[in-house]
């Protein structure tokens, strides 16, 4: 049993009422006391009171002592203990289904991250977008990307203008309300043509990584091929008082060539320490200070690691480390996951080293689907399983990552540590409101509205899911999902859209990259059939013959908008559709559009509905040539003074 006072702004009203009461018999009584103490003076004799009142008064103020008492300081569960507590976001880049061992059917092993995952609410239909500009976008904004130019499977290029409108209100903004202090470890890939695009001009205090999509990881170059040329992406950014980016602006030198994991993970623990400073006297908790200490403010960390996106250059000890995996591009991906599951067991025992751990709320995900082959045809042996399609597609292996969430606050002091799975729909958007409110923020941030047009609808479409979670770790209760659908995209200049409501899941059109394929046979007991499955180049696959016979209920041609850059709705693009029933055909083998016509129609509409309202398309800018003012004595920088002159 956790003990804990709080203040009178915590208190109900009818606790207020209570503690007023007690403070008007406080006052009663020194004023008896002292009109007794005159009397003593005078010599003047009190009336004695009789047996009866005294009993009565005595049996009140018992009760009314208990009762405040119990009021102010009794906490069966740890979430009152901390007000705001620590927040944590480990973001894997390209992370595929398949490729951690908590998933119970993986050949990598990933014993730090599984060690989360076994305290943890494990996610088991998180969606994101199929790409990682757009997810990340949706992570910060809680909205979905096509609102605001930045849907479908596409990435910021370096160089580019395109970026993320400076318009929307991200979450470390919306923490810094409650005196958080925000970090940005690693990549941010949301734009940096003007200074205001930057991290620490969008709500973080501190910036330590790259601006860029993807570099090298011990260079730390550019790796986006002749599109953009190569140049050095490796920064610290200090947020100004004066909202001046450049004045803190560093190039981080690195003439050693680290490898860019160790470099974040070691500037997080880093973070972390100096935050919270421990004495060697110092035991325990630190939620067991002092209550007249000074408290550090609590901390908000993304932290967006590169691992495992290519390219693949795994360090030699990794790759030793998983030698007993046959296939070669399947152990360097392994080799790569295992060096971003040592970075996470890094910072978690600095956690524990500064006795914050049981103080921070931990989440865990990835961006997108793994990726399983360049374009070229480079192998990069990620895996899906058991899921069909890859990064950049909308099927369950582009967009359907594993991600989970501890809550340590939440659970109650005795209660089995173990993880609990939630198979309710869940979006990274949602990942915005969940945040603010296990971080007790003001609930206004989650009510602000804009206008579109002539129509006013709610500023985000991320849903809170706290009060789930909290159900979840409290047995007494059953949990509701509270969302019943999900958009995955509406991308019209790339043909393609998706949205999943209740079991169904709908594809419209063609993505450019749906080519990109994976699919397996399932038996009952969801686990696969190993002789069925050959390696084909760096991932698995089943034989080719029952490949072909699964695909072919589902494919549609690739075809593109006549005029990408006017077409702006669902209406212009091609009107092929697939329907499956994810309840037992999570391999998305069987279309069931020609079958279940009223269901395909139904969710074509809603899809519509959110197309022909509060949409924004990709701009022009999005296809224009790199600018190479952007690149400086080959270093990437902003090269404009704010987005105003995109």
């Amino acid at each position: 049993m956790e003990y804990k006072a709080v203040s009178l702004g915590q208190m109900t009203e009818s606790e207020v009422a209570i503690g007023n009461g007690i403070k008007d018999i406080q006052e009663s009584t020194e004023k008896e006391i002292q009109n007794s103490l005159d009397n003593l003076k005078t010599k003047k004799r009190l009336p004695m009171p009789s047996i009866h009142h005294v009993l009565i008064a005595f049996i009140v103020l018992i009760v009314v002592v208990t009762t405040v008492s119990l009021a102010i300081v009794l906490s069966p569960k740890q979430e009152l203990i901390r007000t705001h507590p620590n927040i944590l976001v480990v973001i894997a880049d390209d992370l595929g289904y398949n490729d951690v061992g908590y998933q119970g059917h993986g050949d990598i092993k990933t014993p730090y991250i599984d060690r989360l995952a076994s305290s943890s609410i494990i996610l088991q239909r998180h969606y994101t977008q199929p790409m990682c500009s757009p997810s990340r976008a949706a992570l910060f904004t809680g909205r979905y990307p096509f609102r605001y130019g930045m849907g479908g499977s596409r990435a910021i290029y370096y160089g580019s203008k395109h970026g993320l409108d400076i318009s929307e209100y991200l979450l470390p903004q919306a923490l810094k309300t409650a005196d958080y202090k925000t970090y940005l470890i690693g990549k941010w890939h949301l734009g940096f043509a003007g200074w205001d695009m930057t991290p620490t001009r969008r709500g973080f205090d501190y910036f330590y990584g790259t601006y860029g999509g993807s570099t090298t990881y011990k260079s730390h170059q550019s790796y986006e091929g002749p599109r953009s040329g190569k140049g050095y992406d490796l920064f610290e950014d200090i947020a100004s008082d004066q909202g001046d980016t450049k004045v803190n602006h560093t190039i981080i030198k690195d003439p050693n060539g680290t490898f860019s994991e160790l470099l974040f993970t070691e500037k997080a623990v880093q973070i972390i320490e100096e935050a919270f400073p421990v004495n060697d006297e110092d035991q325990g908790d630190g939620a067991d200070k002092n209550e007249n200490e000074d408290k550090p403010k609590p901390i908000f960390m993304v932290m967006s690691y590169q691992n495992p996106h290519a390219p693949i250059t795994p360090m030699d000890e990794d790759v030793a480390q998983n030698e007993d995996i046959e296939n070669e591009n399947r152990r360097k991906m392994a080799a790569m996951i295992t060096s971003l599951d040592y970075g996470v067991g890094r910072i978690t025992s600095a956690l524990e080293k500064t006795h914050q751990l049981n103080n921070t709320i931990i989440i865990f995900l990835s961006d997108n689907g793994g990726h399983l082959m360049m374009p070229s045809g480079e192998s990069l042996g990620s895996s899906n399983l058991p899921f069909r399609g890859a990064k950049c597609t909308l099927y369950e292996g582009g967009v359907r990552t594993p991600a989970f969430i501890k809550i340590p606050h939440l659970i109650t002091p005795g209660q089995v540590n173990s993880s609990v799975k939630y198979d309710g729909l869940f979006h990274i958007s949602d990942w915005f409101p969940t945040i603010v409110s296990l971080a007790q923020l003001d609930p206004r941030l989650l009510k602000k509205e804009l206008q579109f047009q002539d129509d006013k609808k709610p500023y985000l479409d991320g849903i809170d899911h706290s009060e789930t979670f909290k159900q979840l770790l409290d047995e007494t209760q059953k949990a509701e999902a509270p969302r019943d659908h999900v958009v995955l995209d509406i991308d019209p200049v790339f043909n393609q859209a998706a949205i999943i409501k209740g079991k169904y899941k709908l594809i419209v059109g063609k993505a450019a990259f749906m080519d990109f394929d994976q699919v397996y046979p399932l038996i009952d007991d969801n686990s696969i059939q190993n002789e069925d499955i050959v390696v084909n180049a760096s991932y698995y696959k089943i034989s080719p013959n029952i490949s072909q016979q699964m695909r072919a209920y589902a494919e549609t041609q690739t075809k593109y908008a006549a005029d990408p850059l006017k077409c702006l709705n669902l209406d212009c693009m091609t009107k092929d559709k697939l329907l499956f029933d994810l309840s037992w055909d999570v391999t998305e083998s069987n279309d069931l559009s020609w079958r279940f016509s009223a269901e395909t129609d139904e969710l074509y509409e809603t899809l519509r509905t959110y197309s022909n309202r509060n949409h924004k398309p990709v701009e022009p800018k999005f296809f224009e040539d790199q600018n190479e003012e952007a690149k400086k004595d080959d270093v990437w920088t902003p090269w404009l003074l704010n987005s105003t002159e995109v």
